[in-house]
């Protein structure tokens, strides 16, 4: 009994000393462990750098800055380059510093670096990710050729010039963000938008966002049909001629309000959109497009302002003139009203706009281009302040001179009424031709009307006279005036005459 009771106080001691020993082995090794939150006792972090170790460098000659020169010893694939080495910023990429290495999937340039030099990520095929900072100015000839693992790229708007192929056959590449097109900011040569690729845009290029310079220059986009979205920043004045011909992936395009003028055929074969979209009419009325084939709404036929798409077209009181082509092939407008404070209406101003049945034009307007109305095939009415081309004017006083014709040929078979609201005249074989017509309002300042003016207007029977019956007695008629026409009598205000 004694010897049992020996044996359970030895077994009691024995686990009360290993107790001990281990709670001293745990104390003992808690200055390399770390609390759940991270931390060490104490507060201290962990020793990790924040940069890629064992690159090269090289001291400048100005003795104030590095270089990057290559890989080195590092065995990166994250590559982080380091923004000070030896209490110097490092300022620059060596040409072919990183050429060729193929391991490398992202690459994070640090904030003091200002130049990446020719060839400097050539053939990094397998780099997915590039984060170039505000600071680099410029970006050397192939320096991220045949990268083929790039899908996004951001050039900040520091950049002032990028060299020839930067990004060459960077074959799955979508999206590209660019600080102005082609080779350099405000450039005069290389203005294309395929200089940066080497002459060959990636066939997987969707996106391009501009976000500087001041123009687009010519043919800048010109053959690039994979594309299917195209930014244009505010600041941009003029586009180029040709600028985006040949551009068939284009669904819609933003034109913003700084542009001024739009070169010819800047969008010829951009058979593809569908909208142009808006901010300000104001600053559209104003653009000086170089023929109806230079506005993209030729192709596009739908107008959004601010996201709405425009049917019943109301000119603001600020405009004073509707330039030429400025709504050509706008066919899904319905209705045009032109206030009193628009002087004039451009060449083409309206051409091709196939859905247009309503047009009134304000008082205010002198003058009328060639064609501003040809190709409204749909055209059921229109109010004009005159007949021709001017205001009392003594050449092209024919009403087909707004429709493209000096007779009634092209005038719309559809028109089927027409409000004249000022003038003094209606010319000899004003509205000739025009066998549609049923209804002409004739305003009571008109004083003479010249022979066969109404020639072949078969459909009308009658002439809506805003004057009384006297004063149409005073108004110099030609005997041949209404010959060829069914017209046989005038409603005046008071009175109705039969002639």
């Amino acid at each position: 009994m004694k010897r049992k009771l020996f044996f359970i106080i030895a077994l009691a001691c024995c686990l009360v000393l290993a107790v001990g020993i281990l709670a001293a082995c745990n104390d003992s090794g808690t200055s390399g462990q770390q609390t759940p939150g991270g931390e060490t006792p104490g507060g201290e972090q962990p020793s990790t750098p924040a940069y890629s170790e064992g690159l090269s460098y090289r001291l400048n000659s100005d003795g104030q800055s590095y270089t990057v020169t290559g890989i080195g010893e590092c065995t990166d694939t994250e590559l982080i380059i380091q923004q000070v080495y030896n209490d110097l910023p490092v300022t620059s990429i060596e040409r072919y510093a990183f050429y060729g290495c193929s391991g490398l999937t992202s690459v994070t340039i640090s904030d003091s670096v200002t130049s990446i030099g020719d060839n400097a990520f050539n053939g990094c095929s397998s780099l997915t990710f590039v984060i170039i900072p505000d600071g680099v100015t410029s970006v050397g000839s192939y320096a991220f050729q045949d990268c083929t693992g790039l899908t996004i790229i951001t050039i900040p708007d520091s950049v002032t010039s990028i060299g020839s192929g930067a990004f060459g056959v960077c074959s799955s590449l979508k999206s590209i963000t660019i600080p102005f097109v082609g080779a350099s900011k405000e450039g005069r040569f290389n203005t294309y938008f395929s200089y940066i690729f080497g002459g060959s845009v990636p066939a997987s290029l969707k996106e391009v966002i501009i976000t500087g310079d001041t123009s687009i220059g010519e043919a800048a986009f010109s053959g690039c049909d994979s594309l299917t979205s195209v930014t244009i920043p505010d600041g941009v004045t003029s586009i180029g001629e040709g600028a985006f011909s040949g551009c068939s992936g284009l669904t819609s395009i933003t034109i913003p309000d700084s542009v001024t003028s739009i070169g010819e055929a800047a969008f010829s074969g951009c058979g593809g959109l569908t909208a142009v979209h808006i901010a300000d009419i104001v600053a559209w009325c104003g653009i000086d497009f170089d023929g109806y084939l230079s506005n993209p709404l030729y192709y596009a036929h739908n107008l959004y302002l601010n996201g709405v798409l425009v049917t019943d077209l109301v000119i603001p009181d600020s405009v004073t003139s509707i330039d030429d082509s400025s709504f050509s092939g706008c066919t899904g407008l319905a209705s045009v009203t032109i206030p009193d404070s628009v002087t004039s209406i451009g060449v083409d101003a309206f051409y091709n706009c196939t859905g247009l049945t309503s047009v009134t034009i304000g008082d205010g307007v002198t003058s009328i281009g060639s064609h501003a109305f040809d190709g409204c095939s749909s055209l059921e009415s229109i109010t004009i302040p005159f007949v021709g081309a001017t205001k009392e004017g003594a050449q092209y006083t024919d009403f087909g001179y707004i429709f493209g014709t000096y007779s009634g040929g092209y005038v719309p078979a559809s028109l089927k009424k027409v409000i004249i609201t000022g003038g003094t005249s209606i010319g000899n074989n004003a509205f000739s031709g025009c066998t549609g017509l049923t209804s002409v309002t004739i305003p009571d300042s008109v004083t003479s009307i010249g022979s066969y003016a109404f020639r072949y207007c078969r459909g009308l029977t009658s002439i809506n006279y805003n004057g009384t019956r006297a004063q149409w007695n005073t108004v110099s008629k030609n005997s041949y005036w209404r010959d060829g026409s069914a017209i046989t009598k005038v409603v005046c205000s008071d009175w109705t005459v039969y002639v």
